[in-house]
């Protein structure tokens, strides 16, 4: 049975300070907000199952047809329904990965075959990837950035796998809910042919976890119907709906984000690498990193939570994933896990310090 452990799991426990959910530290915009709270009284009424005003807006952005484009309860409902509507029988995933990939693919029937990636190589994929895909493979899942590795695909490399993925009749999804994150991120979209499906989501750059809302972006329109015709007629709510459409117009937001996270990422990447650990480089606003030590654990003492890694199939214990946050948050975190380090050294030594 595949693990279903994800971050942002803060309900059985007494947590303050969450680094274990990659969401934009700024929070949902502003804007996002209000435009919530003065439509509550709508929400007695059933969405439009086609969100057709999310979707027009999201055609005038991405430069897309409408009918290309299909809005989900999340990206990961969007991988579901592909995977329901695809019915492949074959499918690859890389290892590490997010894992509802995987198991979308298991829970139809699909035979799986996982695709490591190297440590040693910081988790880059390369272009032995294009010797596993042939002809008897019917879809491929990526993720650029990559989750928890936060590495992208090289823009030569995704144009190959896209034209392998056409010549040899493969789906070829492409997760990019994290590209928001990267500056100047290259993405499958220049490539984009009729065998290609890239998952977008504002749950990440606009912090909208808990209203859920995803979209993808088909090269096929027929397969585009086909996904849209699949799962729950109501998919998206009418609230998330609204705050699709108002999250579209920001723009300044966007660009704070950038800065903020490329500052941050710097002062926690030098803080962790000061303080003994392995750091792994990401392009993405989260950090996975390799302690010998039960940090998720000791920092829960401290009512902090991170990502421990060791159910991502092709890493081991002592992987964590650390979410970038706002400064005072990054420096709290940096503090705590130097007073649980020297706590866990005091003990073992069997020096007793009280804390004040």
């Amino acid at each position: 049975m595949l693990n279903a452990e994800h971050g942002g799991d803060i309900y059985n426990r007494e947590i303050f300070y969450d680094f274990s959910a990659n969401l934009n530290p700024l929070g949902m915009p502003q804007r996002v907000r209000d435009a919530l709270l003065s439509d509550i009284s709508t929400w007695e009424k059933y969405p439009d199952p086609f969100c057709r005003r999310l979707r027009t807006l999201l055609s005038e952005r991405e430069q897309l047809p409408v009918e290309q484009i299909v809005c989900g309860n999340g990206a990961a409902d969007l991988i579901y329904r592909i995977v329901q509507a695809v019915k492949p029988q074959h499918g690859i995933v890389c290892a590490p990965s997010f894992s509802e990939y995987e198991k979308a693919l298991s829970q139809n029937g699909c035979c799986i075959s996982r695709y490591y990636l190297s440590p040693e190589r910081c988790f880059v994929l390369d272009e032995s990837i294009l010797e596993v895909l042939t002809a008897d493979t019917d879809i491929l899942f990526l993720c650029s950035p990559n989750n928890p590795t936060g590495r992208t695909i090289s823009g030569d490399l995704l144009q190959r796998i896209a034209e392998t993925c056409l010549a040899q009749n493969i789906i070829f999804v492409c997760d990019e809910c994290f590209l928001d994150f990267v500056r100047d991120g290259r993405s499958v979209r220049s490539c984009l042919n009729e065998n290609v499906t890239i998952l977008k989501a504002f749950t990440k750059i606009y912090a909208m976890a808990g209203l859920r809302l995803g979209y993808a972006l088909f090269g096929s329109p027929s397969l585009a119907e086909m996904v849209r015709t699949t799962g729950q007629y109501w998919s998206v709510s009418a609230p998330a709906q609204l705050a699709g459409e108002t999250a579209l117009a920001e723009k300044a937001y966007l660009k704070k984000t950038l800065s903020l996270i490329e500052e941050e990422y710097k002062y926690l990447t030098e803080a962790l690498i000061g303080l003994g650990f392995t750091v792994y480089p990401s392009e993405a606003n989260f950090i996975l990193f390799r302690c010998s030590l039960p940090l998720d654990l000791l920092l829960l003492q401290e009512k902090i939570l991170i990502r421990n890694c060791r159910n991502y199939e092709g890493l081991t214990e002592g992987f964590f994933r650390i979410a970038v946050r706002s400064h005072p948050e990054n420096t709290m975190l940096i503090e705590a896990i130097r007073r649980v380090i020297n706590g866990k050294a005091d003990h073992d030594s069997g020096n007793h310090v009280e804390r004040r």
